[in-house]
């Protein structure tokens, strides 16, 4: 067995397994056999900050930036556009 020959073993309380269709949460995305989605929760949260007047419009629009960055990788057009037009629709309230 392959296992024997690399000598590797699975921690029998911390390993399960699970059909892909529900998804595998790992380094903040969620993994599906044929696509990828990212966590949006983080990015969320830093435009609430910002909207609070917690963080300035700079350090929310490097988060922003790196976000995207990390996010254009998975299927996530869709989400992407609409966290851009609630900034900008943020940003028009506040002028």
């Amino acid at each position: 067995m392959q296992h024997s020959r690399l000598k590797l073993e699975l921690h029998p309380d911390k390993s399960r397994i699970i059909p892909l269709s529900k998804g595998i949460d790992f380094v903040g995305f969620r993994n599906f056999y044929h696509f990828k989605l990212v966590r949006k929760r983080n990015m969320k949260r830093k435009i609430a900050s910002f909207t609070e007047g917690k963080s300035s419009f700079y350090k929310m629009l490097d988060s922003f930036q790196g976000w995207q960055a990390y996010a254009f990788h998975t299927n996530s057009f869709e989400l992407r556009e609409k966290l851009k037009q609630e900034i900008i629709k943020i940003l028009f309230n506040k002028i």
